[in-house]
């Protein structure tokens, strides 16, 4: 996953860096407090949405990552934690848009982001395969430790798609005043996905195969380096968190705007194509990752695979987890499941195509490709 840092952490900012955010900051400041130009204001806000999410997702898994090296984590549970850390903003942004009553925008929103990761693996995989002669060798260790995440995530998605089956046959299901079907996500369902990968994150902390060798010296030299100080580690988890929080209400106010438009001034904009904006401007954390670490195939596979393992068993779940909490119905269109079930088989896909011959080669990343794409269309057509 994600290696141990041995530099001189900083938050990186340059002086053209801050000016630049800083009257992007006034200028959506002043013109949302006009109330003039509501697209103006969505524009200026996913501008700057873009910048929280991508630069204060670095400063928090660069904390991440060193509270890790101190308290001896291995690199491997560090990076998994550190990809959790880049689909935090996705699941801030739905839970806003939830509270803000627009239940069905954030959990379209989560299921793109699955989508747009699934896409992301299908590139790298392609662009890995050209650059290494044809064939990539998949890691160890993605094989050990991603590999029965990935099984699970497709069965779940397919007892979810089977649960709503026999819902609708027994007639069940719930139908709006617009005639649209409800999909329903039992809440024992979300509990038991969110448990299982809290089990695969305890599990993959406690190996101790996956721990550095450090002696009890070595870890005392460890713990005082300078980087390594708690008010560092916290310096950069704290100013990530209020970022990647930032970030959240700039996307959800910017959908909110892209709907009340749609819906007022013809703009020609559904709820699939906003969470399709949305969700992709989300997702950019784990695909900076994968384009600026293509050379370190472990890490690139193991973090875009996780991440549309945490989406499809985490994210849905602690969405519907949080729906069902504040009583509101969960209601997605029927054909959102296609996204569950495609994610989910992919990752199936890519699991038999690993253990096949240990490789992957372009014409399979061709595959998956134009398979998220197909998904995306469905979503899109309805």
């Amino acid at each position: 996953m994600s290696d141990n840092h041995h530099h001189n952490p900083s938050l990186q900012l340059g002086k053209m860096e801050i000016a630049l955010v800083v009257l992007l900051s006034v200028a959506y400041i002043v013109i949302r407090f006009l109330d003039s130009s509501p697209i103006l204001i969505a524009v200026l806000g996913f501008i700057l949405a873009l910048w929280m999410i991508i630069k204060p997702t670095e400063w928090a898994v660069e904390g991440l990552t060193l509270m890790a090296e101190r308290i001896g984590i291995g690199s491997y549970a560090a990076g998994v934690l550190g990809m959790m850390m880049a689909f935090l903003p996705e699941l801030i942004l739905a839970t806003l848009l939830i509270v803000r009553g627009q239940a069905n925008i954030g959990i379209l929103t989560v299921l793109i982001v699955a989508g747009a990761n699934t896409l992301l693996f299908g590139v790298v995989t392609v662009s890995l395969s050209i650059s290494k002669g044809g064939k990539i060798k998949v890691p160890v260790t993605t094989l050990r430790y991603e590999s029965e995440l990935m099984i699970v995530a497709f069965l779940t998605g397919i007892f979810l798609l089977v649960f709503n089956l026999a819902e609708g046959l027994t007639g069940k299901l719930v139908v709006d005043d617009a005639g649209q079907t409800s999909l329903k996500i039992p809440v024992l369902y979300s509990v038991g996905t969110v448990a299982i990968y809290v089990a695969y994150l305890v599990f993959i902390t406690l190996d101790k195969s996956l721990q550095p060798e450090v002696s009890p010296e070595q870890k005392s030299m460890l713990k005082k380096q300078p980087r390594l100080q708690w008010g560092v580690i916290l310096k950069f988890l704290i100013l990530g968190l209020i970022g990647i929080i930032i970030a959240g209400e700039l996307l959800a106010n910017g959908a909110e705007i892209l709907i009340h438009e749609a819906e007022t001034s013809g703009l020609e904009l559904n709820e699939a194509q906003i969470a399709i904006i949305v969700g992709f401007l989300g997702s950019l954390p784990e695909w900076g990752v994968a384009i600026k670490a293509q050379e370190n195939v472990e890490l690139v596979f193991g973090n875009v695979l996780s991440s549309i393992s945490a989406t499809l068993l985490l994210m849905i779940g602690l969405v519907s987890i949080f729906l069902y909490f504040i009583g509101t119905p969960f209601r997605l269109d029927s054909y959102a499941i296609v996204q569950v079930v495609l994610s989910g088989s992919i990752l199936l896909f890519v699991n038999l195509l690993m253990k096949d011959d240990l490789q992957l080669d372009a014409f399979e990343g061709v595959c998956i490709i134009i398979l998220q794409l197909i998904g995306f269309d469905v979503l899109l057509s309805v």
